[in-house]
């Protein structure tokens, strides 16, 4: 197999849990032996953090730190990276260009997946800034995916979702708040949501009026494709 460098820490909960998918996803596949991975838990500052999630201000703050954190991986034998994160792809490209080595990138690997599925409409559910930077939009414009967003007051409501589960603070109050925002789209006849946010994977949501996909878990399937790739 190869070996993976994750760019991990944002936050480190889904990293965690990001990790453990792709070990068992790698059992599963019937692998000889555990997938080799290397993790950067990324030292990044809480209030930057704060201030992209809930402000979005201050984002090229995190471009250092990315470009750190993807030069360590490469430099300690990584042959591929990934991101399980969905917003700092703002900076896909100026991670790629600082490294020799390949960048996997969960917007790409989300549209690909949509498309074996025929998937042809869907709402997301990401931080103020996914939806800000429209980091999914052109590529599902490309490929005739129809896109929803929520409106303002559910947006401002998933920065706080988000930003507690960064910081490990969520609650069940946080999780019946992500079911409705979800009951919104549902209402306005949207049946497929993605979660474009891989922390919200935390929350378990489930709906019974609308399919819901994880770009974590879809990230996580890629990852175990390329390991297993010669």
């Amino acid at each position: 197999m190869k070996t993976v460098g994750i760019i991990g820490g944002l936050g480190p909960e889904t990293t965690a849990n990001f990790y453990l998918k792709v070990v068992f996803s790698s059992f599963e596949k019937h692998t000889e032996a555990r997938p080799p991975m290397l993790i950067w838990n990324v030292p990044l500052p809480y209030q930057i953090e704060e201030d992209f999630i809930t402000k979005t201000v201050g984002e090229e703050k995190y471009i250092p730190f990315l470009i750190d954190a993807a030069k360590r991986l490469e430099k300690g034998g990584a042959e591929f990276i990934v991101i399980p994160c969905n917003s700092v792809h703002i900076f896909i490209n100026q991670v790629r260009n600082a490294v020799k080595i390949p960048i996997l990138s969960i917007i790409e690997e989300t549209v690909n997946f949509l498309k074996t599925q025929n998937i042809k409409e869907v709402g997301i559910l990401a931080t103020s800034s996914t939806i800000r930077k429209k980091l999914y939009e052109s590529r599902f414009q490309s490929n005739d995916i129809l896109i929803h967003t929520p409106n303002e007051i559910d947006q401002k409501r998933m920065a706080n979702i988000i930003n507690h589960l960064v910081h490990s603070k969520h609650n069940e109050e946080d999780k019946k708040e992500l079911l409705q925002i979800i009951s919104n789209f549902a209402s306005s006849g949207v049946k497929t949501i993605i979660l474009a946010c891989t922390d919200l994977q935390l929350l378990v949501p489930r709906h019974q009026d609308v399919m819901i996909y994880d770009t974590m878990e879809i990230l996580a399937e890629a990852t175990v494709r390329e390991l297993l790739t010669k």
